[in-house]
């Protein structure tokens, strides 16, 4: 796929830096995390912590616009060598966790995006669990072998998989998505770098482990003898027609094993794989691919399309190699479905659009609607009120018909006059006045409409007093109302500036209960919070970030008025410790979660024997790791001195070695301390030298084979 969607500038990636603070370094070469291990850096990289950094990621793109890719474990990617403009993320810990379901349930199982699959493979295997062997010969992520529905050997990811857990990054929304709404396809679906796979759940089957031992041996032996190792990220190029025609045998037919362009050849083992030197380039790797493609394509008249992700070419190369666009995916899916519509927040008011010239006399009417006297002519009655208000009935009378007269011949109106105002009055709108009725004959009285002959109005000084009096108390209650809003808004506004000052800024930061947790997280944490208001510092996000660590139980953070904050840490406690296929100590605690990981052997914690998964810091050892971690946690002193270590038998056996070499078959993790006392009870009256096995599988009767 190509993901040179843009090319951001660099205030836009300078800013986004600055938005995601301490969770972000700069300029990180990515290269490195993928199986070709060559390319470029990442202008931005973000080691995803928790979920929480993905919704701080997706609040920051939301102001700022830069292209990102998820790097997963690399196995199907391609960095240029100009590296990627835009965020490079990788998800930690917190993303390789494994959930193994027990014996009597549901073959059902849950990990984590990061989870590597040789190891998910191995371990489903050895739990009893068939369907996933095809994956240990797959060199990747579950969450990329979603994306790409990733399989081999007759089988691949839609086989299994029911649901997804996403973060769709844009949105800033977390969801579970069944496995049918992500459009999965031969080596695809609609996932795209905005949908991060934070889990995935399998239905698989429940099998005879040897059996599946042995097929994982077959896999395993079949991809040494017939693929090649060192820098490659596997095939490159999508089989044209599925299950029939085969990209290594068009490419093989052309006898290009061996051909090599710079830095890069395809492979002499096999011929849909290409090779990377040691500090080779990226670049050469692309040439290549393009020149297989000119040649399958002027020979067969096939396009070949590839697997491989290509990052930071230009759309030019990244289209000769083979690449396809992220844009092909259809913006209607399923998978959007399932986030729901995306609303549309443009709330800016529409410009009204003429489909056509408007006529000049159009323009002439609009002009004079909104410049121009509305009222015409003919519906204006002139009063001329009288100055003088002692004139006869009579006298009136011939005034108003002499007005009449001279309206019906009045065709300008002027608003100047030399005998008294003149109102002009729209008869279409006038409101009747008492002057439109008959005088009223019982009180012998007329009331005088506003547009009548004026008069003289004598008021009462009581009234006046009073109307003064009531405009003197409006006017000071208004005065109370704008000084008591003022001192409101003087409050808040004191409030607000306390609320960000300095004063209260945290100065001095304690950490207590920190022994094996990482150093630098903590004092990233730290500067995050230093200078932060001690009233509105957000220690919430903050303990999240530091319960990411493995040996993290619980986070508390207490603020302390003005300036002091205290980070109290309860840390995991460290009970055993078992040896990983790459021969590495996984040091794990009671609930068998795997603390660190060591290149010695840490003697300090009793050792589960047998050989387990590679686990990283994070992840979860499984059921039976659990009950022997337990087990070992369990011990009294009086044991622990005699004990040399527990270990498992089967997928549901616990067993322990004491120091005298004596065997002891605990059977079924099942009440272990009834077990744990049945065995004091011998070991009080027999000498455990004299024993070479004890089975407590039957606590009321435990058996006992001595010398």
């Amino acid at each position: 796929m190509i993901t040179d969607i843009s090319r951001p500038s660099d205030k836009d990636l300078s800013r986004l830096a600055s938005l995601l603070g301490d969770r972000a370094t700069l300029n990180e070469p990515i290269g490195p995390y993928t199986t070709y291990r060559v390319g470029g850096e990442a202008s931005i990289f973000m080691r995803i912590l928790s979920v929480e950094d993905l919704h701080a990621l997706s609040r920051a793109l939301s102001k700022v616009r830069v292209p990102v890719i998820v790097l997963g474990r690399g196995s199907n990617m391609l960095v240029s060598d100009s590296g990627f403009r835009g965020v490079a993320i990788t998800l930690g810990p917190f993303a390789e966790q494994i959930s193994l379901p027990q014996i009597n349930e549901q073959p059902i199982l849950i990990a984590g995006s990061m989870a590597s699959l040789p190891v998910l493979a191995r371990q489903s295997v050895h739990h009893g669990l068939t369907g996933f062997e095809w994956a240990v010969g797959v060199p990747g992520s579950l969450g990329g072998a979603v994306r790409m529905n990733a399989g081999g050997h007759g089988a691949d990811m839609i086989a299994s998989l029911i649901s997804v857990r996403l973060f769709h990054i844009d949105r800033g929304i977390e969801a579970n998505v069944s496995a049918a709404n992500l459009g999965l396809r031969f080596r695809g679906s609609d996932l795209t770098d905005q949908h991060v796979v934070l889990s995935a759940t399998l239905r698989l089957s429940w099998g005879d482990s040897a059996q599946g031992e042995a097929r994982m041996t077959e896999i395993v032996k079949w991809r040494r003898d017939h693929q090649p190792g060192g820098q490659n990220a596997g095939s490159v190029f999508v089989n044209p027609v599925a299950g029939a025609t085969s990209a290594g045998a068009l490419i093989d037919g052309l006898g290009l094993r061996g051909y090599r362009i710079g830095s890069a050849s395809i492979s002499d083992k096999h011929a849909n794989f290409i090779q990377a030197d040691e500090d080779g380039s990226a670049d050469d790797v692309a040439e290549v691919m393009t020149f297989i493609r000119d040649r399958v394509s002027e020979t067969h008249g096939i396009d070949l399309r590839s697997e491989i992700r290509l990052v930071g070419f230009s759309s030019a190369v990244a289209v000769d190699a083979g690449a396809q666009s992220l844009f092909e995916q259809k913006h209607d899916s399923q998978l959007d479905a399932a986030f729901g519509t995306s609303a549309d927040t443009d709330l800016s008011i529409p410009m009204p659009t003429f489909s056509e010239q408007l006529s000049d006399d159009v323009m002439a009417e609009l002009h004079d609607a909104f410049t121009g006297d509305l009222t015409p002519i003919s519906n204006l009655r002139v009063v001329r009120p009288d100055v003088h208000t002692s004139e006869s009935a009579g006298e009136l009378a011939s005034e108003r018909a002499n007005e009449l007269a001279s309206e019906s011949s009045v065709s300008s109106l002027s608003l100047k006059t030399n005998d008294g105002r003149i109102v002009i009055v729209d008869e279409e709108l006038r409101l009747p006045t008492d002057s439109d009725f008959p005088v009223d004959e019982q009180t012998s009285s007329v009331h005088i409409a506003p547009t009548s002959n004026s008069g003289t109005i004598i008021e009462d000084s009581r009234w006046a007093s009073r109307r003064k009096v009531v405009a003197t108390n409006a006017s000071r209650n208004k005065k109370r109302l704008l000084v008591l809003a003022g001192s409101v808004f003087g409050v808040i506004a004191c409030v607000l500036v306390v609320l960000a000052s300095p004063i209260v800024g945290v100065r001095k930061i304690d950490v207590e209960g920190v022994r094996y947790m990482n150093a630098d997280l903590v004092t990233s944490v730290k500067k995050s919070l230093l200078g932060k208001s001690v009233l509105t510092v957000d220690t919430n996000a903050a303990e999240r970030r530091l319960e990411g660590d493995p040996w993290v139980d619980s986070v508390r953070i207490r603020t302390y008025f003005p300036t002091r904050l205290t980070i109290e840490i309860v840390e995991r406690v460290p009970v055993a410790w078992f040896i990983g296929v790459d021969n590495r100590a996984r040091i794990v605690d009671q609930d068998a979660r795997v603390l660190a990981v060591e290149t010695g052997q840490p003697t300090a914690y009793l050792q589960i024997t047998g050989v387990g998964a590679n686990l990283a810091p994070g992840g979860s050892a499984g059921d039976i790791y659990r009950a022997a971690a337990q087990l070992a946690k369990a011990l009294p002193d009086e044991l622990m001195k005699v004990v040399l270590n527990v270990g498992t038998a089967g997928p549901n056996q616990l067993t322990m070695t004491l120091r005298s070499g004596t065997l002891v078959n605990f059977g079924q993790p099942v009440d272990v301390q009834k077990k744990l006392i049945a065995l004091v009870v011998l070991l009080r009256r027999q000498d455990s030298k004299q024993i070479i096995s004890i089975d407590l599988t039957n606590t009321d009767v435990p058996t006992v084979k001595s010398k």
